[in-house]
């Protein structure tokens, strides 16, 4: 199997003039669609780039209107990296104008993920009182109507550890996982159900030494930051490469960082050779099924799933692998839900000043949600769960718990 292909681009500074200002980017872009206050992907990336000077100061303070989605990526005719333009104009102007504590503290998660899932008896509760919402909105403009991600104890990774190990794996072939954080500290299930299928798979499974991918920090402009995070994991993530082991990850936006933006934007040395080897866990499962390399089958589901198709999916131009490993599921009524952004934007969608128009945007899917009016809704995203649990109040869950829940 071998990744999607993305053909190296001129430098940066000469991509504004690819534009040829088709405007397809406006069409899909969700946050200009709501509000007024961001003039669209067009004008804030290559449309200023061609005017914005390293020397002069920035006056782009919409920049920060962008969630990142890529969306403008994926429909552009001329191939411009539209979202790597505004990406650099969210740093410059971010570098200028400096970030905020709770920037800071949002971008750490990795660090005190680990700490707080050890204490989750005592630290979820906080994070649900509302005297500690309250103040967390007042001092942090973290908005106290976005419900906080629960943690989770044990950890995936200690989950991992003391796990039995099948007597045979010696013989079976190696595959890695890269769980990401969210997974470690506050979905463990996720990562449990990639083992279990993995190995269901007849894998034996790894996970090598790892650390957050860095999109947090990418989300905030903060490109620095994202080269520290991003070199820390290739050089832990490249021994397991050259082994000739593939990595997996169940995370379509780490799994975009990992194998798109640590080369082109990140400029990182070694990381095409870690893309080279790196895999949407359900892509691979998929190949597997259609190669005619795996005997497993699926018990039946009587279900009325929808599935959600996140943006940073798309981004990485791989289809709908999850839709088509979900359709091999005997009686699994499963749609596909036709709405382009769930809205959320990762760490944007936690701040008060952005809170309304993360929920313009969803709009448009919790009103297909209720219309279709599934027993269970999918996606692959972390965020996209959040966001839907948030939006429709539905039960959310990752495409690798089901097929897990119907393995023989």
């Amino acid at each position: 199997m071998t990744p999607s292909a993305r053909s190296p681009h001129p430098p940066l500074r000469s991509l504004p003039d690819l534009c040829v200002r088709c405007a397809t980017c406006m069409a899909v872009c969700p946050v200009s669609r709501v509000t007024p206050r961001f003039p669209g992907p067009k004008q804030a990336g290559p449309g200023a780039q061609r005017f914005r000077l390293a020397a002069e100061a920035s006056v782009d303070d919409w920049i920060e209107l962008c969630t990142a989605c890529r969306l403008c990526d994926t429909v552009c005719p001329a191939g411009v990296p539209i979202s790597e333009l505004n990406l650099m104009a969210k740093a410059k102007f971010l570098d200028e104008r400096g970030r905020s504590l709770r920037d800071w503290l949002l971008v750490r998660s990795d660090w005190f993920g680990e700490f707080a899932a050890r204490f989750s008896r005592i630290v979820n509760p906080l994070m649900k009182n509302r005297a500690v919402r309250w103040l967390l909105d007042a001092l942090l403009a973290i908005d106290r109507r976005r419900e906080l991600p629960q943690y989770e104890s044990p950890t995936f990774r200690q989950w991992f550890r003391r796990r039995p190990v099948a007597v045979d794996a010696d013989r079976r072939p190696r595959i890695a996982y890269f769980y990401g954080c969210f997974t470690n500290t506050n979905e463990v299930a996720v990562g449990k159900a990639a083992v279990v299928l993995l190995e269901a798979y007849g894998f034996s499974v790894t996970v090598p030494p790892q650390r957050c991918c860095g999109i947090p920090r990418l989300g905030v402009g903060d490109l620095s930051g994202a080269r520290t995070m991003g070199r820390r994991n290739l050089e832990l993530l490249l021994p397991t490469v050259r082994e000739g082991v593939d990595i997996l990850f169940s995370s379509t936006s780490c799994g975009l960082m990992l194998r798109h933006e640590y080369g082109p934007l990140l400029n990182l040395a070694g990381a095409e050779e870690l893309a080279g080897r790196l895999f949407d866990i359900c892509q691979y499962l998929l190949g597997m099924h259609e190669e005619k390399r795996t005997a497993v089958r699926f018990r039946p589901a009587p279900l009325r799933v929808a599935y959600f198709a996140p943006c940073h999916l798309k981004s990485l131009n791989i289809g709908l692998p999850a839709l088509e490993l979900l359709r091999l599921v005997p009686e699994l009524e499963v749609t596909l839900i036709a709405a382009e952004c769930c809205g959320l934007g990762g760490l944007y969608g936690f701040k008060k000043e952005k809170f309304s128009i993360t929920e313009e945007i969803g709009r448009d899917l919790a009103r297909e949600v209720a219309r279709l009016n599934p027993e269970l809704i999918l996606t692959d995203c972390e965020g996209c769960r959040m966001q839907l649990r948030h939006l429709t109040g539905r039960k959310v869950l990752h495409p690798l718990q089901l097929l897990c829940a119907q393995l023989p």
